[in-house]
């Protein structure tokens, strides 16, 4: 879709709050005059002692009980439209840049021991993580996650994979519904609590209990009817209802036990509901793992388990709580409800809840399908996985926007690969492209390109690399130990994309030659695709025994004292070079 389709899409729904908040502002109006035409009729009831006036009142009433329904309902309706507008807008700011100021960037889950993560700008400030992320869920964000990882996976799950987010790919307006709904839920919001509670609790508070609770309010209600008719003291009800009292107040503690995991969960679960509805009447048949006949089966019980979060509720309420237990011994009650829940469906609730953020993560990477008109489905080769292979045909980067991007195409079998140009020619955002085209493949998301294929290769990368002056570690030692990873995980025969920029920029130039071309004879092998970065023309004549060594370049041209890029790779080592153009540029001579 193009920008213009969504700035439409904005224009029509904030067209539609306005329209919202007049009707709003209607209800109000009418809701103050129908009360205060009820207080008159009820005053006229009184002094006229008729019942025409007390009749017109009970009308009043009727229509002011059904402005108070239709306004909650249009109250609802417009926090949906807010929230969509706001959908919308994420979408916008996905064409103008301003998707860098959106607030969740999953650091959470960023770990110190996978470097592509900041190499590639996965995980992280201005990464693809932060551009696609639209789960609100915890267990959502860590799923989407935990897929943009440089391992690759067998045929069966990228399939799976490649279903959910293909079919989302199609649906842009439900898309966008969905995540409209899915706002309700707090941000990071999680039930584990209530999960683990159900995995580890199986109590059942007895036969006996179960018949008292249910004995015991009865008998107080019709000794409180006897009371009435004066058929019996009303103490005798009083005393009822001062043991029941005693006895929940006794019980409080061990009742809080079962009830607490249901606290503030009423809203949560309603908002599930309407997700896996909207959803199933999306899915005309299986999709991945989204199956419209598990939803069906997962409604009404997620349904009932909302109600039971919202009886548990009372609690909060101080006077609520020991009128209910007094009266009818509420705890109780919801105890043996949701024993009853636990015991039926228990088991399940985890399974359905996983439907939402499977799509979570599948809408996340469908965003890629919505907004760029080049986003085309990767295709996993199997032909012969142990030895690697990528085609890349007009492929370019997610986070550089359409209008701004220039696509390049290869094809790599096993080689070394040596990449030279100029300072800002395109060297780094191409290793990067290729690298992180891969990590979306694995993640069962579409790549920017015309086209690409691949084996399974694991994505090894060196390129943002910095000291660690805590543990003595300097630049040009971080990035031998970078290497030398590549070099074991080589060792075992795993086929690899290994990308390294710059290659030991940490230390002087005699050393640097000397160590990049040991270095890279150990990444020259049958099982590795090795692409190196560098200013060092050096390196253009390095010899391999066992792969071939290409050399490509990214150039630059002048013109009127300017200094152009094109970003297209070219055959060959690069001829020019343009440092003393960029410090006479900055008023360095």
């Amino acid at each position: 879709m193009e920008l213009s389709y969504f700035e439409q899409l904005r224009r029509e729904s904030q067209a539609t709050i306005e329209e919202y908040k007049r009707k709003s502002q209607l209800f109000t109006t009418k809701r103050t005059l129908s009360f205060l035409a009820l207080l008159v009729t009820v005053a006229v009831a009184y002094d006229m002692n008729s019942p025409w006036p007390l009749l017109a009142g009970i009308l009043i009433f009727a229509y002011f009980f059904y402005l108070i329904r239709g306004h909650s309902r249009l109250h609802d309706d417009l926090n949906y439209e807010i929230n969509r507008e706001a959908v919308i807008n994420d979408y916008i700011s996905r064409f103008t840049g301003d998707w860098k100021k959106f607030e969740d960037k999953g650091e959470d889950f960023l770990d110190r021991n996978l470097t592509q993560d900041i190499d590639l700008n996965i995980l992280g400030d201005a990464s693809i993580f932060q551009f696609l992320n639209i789960a609100r869920t915890l267990e959502g964000r860590r799923l989407l996650a935990s897929r943009l990882v440089p391992y690759p996976i067998n045929t069966h799950e990228l399939k799976l994979r490649q279903e959910e987010t293909d079919f989302f790919n199609n649906r842009v307006e439900e898309s966008i519904k969905l995540q409209a709904i899915s706002r309700q839920i707090p941000f990071k919001h999680s039930v584990q609590t209530l999960l683990d509670y159900l995995k580890d609790r199986q109590h059942d508070p007895g036969s006996f209990i179960n018949k008292l609770i249910f004995i015991l309010p009865v008998v107080a209600l019709i000794l409180l009817g006897a009371g009435l008719m004066n058929l019996i003291p009303m103490e005798a009800s009083i005393v009822i209802f001062i043991i029941q009292l005693g006895i929940a107040l006794v019980s409080l503690g061990k009742n809080a036990v079962h009830i607490t995991p249901l606290y503030k969960l009423n809203k949560e679960l309603i908002t599930y509901c309407q997700l896996l509805y909207t959803m199933k009447s999306m899915l005309p048949e299986k999709r991945g793992r989204l199956d419209p006949s598990e939803i069906d089966e997962a409604l009404k019980p997620i349904s009932s388990l909302g109600k039971l979060c919202a009886m548990a509720e009372v609690r909060h309420n101080f006077i609520l709580l020991f009128a209910l237990n007094a009266l009818f011994l509420w705890d109780f009650h919801v105890v043996r409800m949701f024993i009853g829940w636990q015991k039926e469906y228990g088991h399940k609730l985890e399974k359905w809840l996983n439907i939402w953020y499977e799509a979570e993560a599948a809408i996340s990477l469908s965003v890629i399908g919505h907004i760029r008109p080049d986003a085309i489905m990767p295709e996993l080769l199997a032909d012969n996985p142990s030895i690697p292979h990528i085609e890349a045909d007009k492929l370019s980067h997610l986070l550089i926007p359409y209008v701004e991007n220039v696509p390049n195409s290869l094809t790599l079998k096993p080689s070394l690969n040596i990449i030279t140009g100029s300072n800002m020619s395109g060297k780094t955002t191409w290793l990067r492209t290729l690298a992180s085209s891969c990590i979306l493949a694995y993640a069962g998301a579409p790549v920017c390109g015309k086209g690409f294929k691949l084996t399974p290769v694991h994505v090894l990368t060196s390129i943002r690399v910095n000291d660690d002056l805590g543990s003595g570690i300097s630049t040009f030692y971080a990035e031998l130990i970078r290497i030398k990873n590549m070099i074991e995980v080589a060792d075992k025969g795993i086929p690899i994309l290994a990308v390294i920029d710059e290659i030991f920029k940490g230390t002087n130039s005699a050393d640097r030659i000397v160590g990049a071309e040991a270095a890279l004879k150990h990444l020259s092998r049958t099982n590795l695709i090795t692409l190196v970065s560098t200013h060092d023309f050096e390196l253009c004549n390095i010899k391999s025994d066992q792969v071939p060594v290409n050399n490509y370049h990214f150039e630059e041209h002048f013109h009127e004292d300017k200094l152009l890029f094109d970003y297209t790779m070219k055959d060959g080592p690069c001829k020019t070079t343009n440092a003393q153009f960029l410090l006479k540029l900055v008023g360095i001579n």
